[in-house]
């Protein structure tokens, strides 16, 4: 779908290091149920909880921005025990990886860090999709398509993955995010369409890298046919910072400017567009609080839309 070299990705990595981690898995303690742990990936930190019954789905969370002293893992496991009810009920593991500052530029980074799917190492999509077939690899009766949510900068993320990779999604959320990636031929990636290429270093005492990522447009159309919820608190009024190719000078505004563009985008080319808009009334850039809306939106909303 994608052609994309970012720093020192090698996307064939995925497989063997999945692999790896699915063997120490098994290897080493049972898997643990009912209980959210924190464990270790070749490519970083994550999150998880596994049902107490029989697993039927996946389900992947991005935690927003981190503060400058925080540690990316707490925001994590702060994140995913709001879905464990909820993944006891539906028989879903959750994921939530770590994008710590170090590796993904959990509060700020080049490119947007984890926002634009950049890493230091591997990018923040890489390590995803490798958490995903190792846990698929433990769990071979999983679906091959996931939900995944996430919330304000999780948000950006989520609307750039499943642009670069909607094969991958069963059902996404993108929560109160401030930029989007837009389907503009004219707007350089991670905001629209067009090729990226550039000199981009994670830190000033880092090595120089090449940065060449080439959407594929057609990337935007399959995403447009997705069960995809936009969800925004009335109240997320505050001014935002300008970015280009983004319209709208709030949270609200800019989540119903891009679902008009992908509902456009699907129209124009005779598709029917499954991308929606939920504003949730008297609440702002509040995770805990839209999180209700968000649950309902993957796994309750309306049954036509079932996967």
């Amino acid at each position: 779908m994608t052609s994309r070299l970012v720093l020192l990705v090698a996307a064939l990595a995925i497989g063997a290091a999945a692999a790896r981690h699915a063997q120490a898995q098994t290897a080493g303690d049972a898997i643990v149920r009912g209980r959210v742990e924190r464990l270790t990936h070749d490519y970083g930190d994550y999150a998880r909880y596994v049902p107490q019954g029989s697993p039927r789905g996946l389900l992947v969370l991005v935690h927003g921005s981190i503060a400058e002293n925080d540690a990316a893992i707490d925001a994590a496991d702060l994140y995913i025990r709001r879905w464990t009810e909820l993944a006891d009920e539906r028989g879903v593991v959750v994921l939530a990886p770590a994008f710590d500052q170090a590796n993904y530029g959990g509060h700020a980074g080049p490119g947007g860090g984890y926002r634009g799917l950049f890493g230091r190492h591997v990018g923040a999509d890489i390590f995803v999709n490798a958490l995903v077939e190792a846990t698929r690899l433990a769990f071979p009766e999983l679906p091959e398509r996931f939900h995944l949510y996430g919330h304000s900068a999780g948000g950006q993320f989520v609307s750039r993955y499943v642009v670069m990779h909607p094969e991958r999604v069963a059902r996404a959320v993108i929560c109160a995010a401030g930029t989007f990636a837009f389907p503009d031929p004219d707007v350089t990636w991670t905001n629209g369409m067009r090729r990226l290429r550039r000199r981009m270093r994670w830190s000033d005492d880092a090595p120089w890298g090449r940065i060449d990522v080439k959407p594929d447009p057609a990337g935007w159309l399959a995403a447009a046919q997705l069960p995809i919820t936009v969800v925004v608190g009335s109240r997320d009024t505050a001014p935002v910072k300008e970015t280009p190719g983004n319209p709208g000078g709030t949270h609200v505004e800019r989540a119903r400017h891009w679902v008009e563009a992908m509902t456009a985008l699907a129209r124009k080319h005779d598709k029917t567009s499954r991308v929606r808009l939920v504003t949730v009334p008297d609440v702002g850039h509040n995770s805990a609080m839209l999180t209700p809306a968000c649950q309902e939106a993957l796994f309750d909303a309306d049954r036509s839309e079932r996967d």
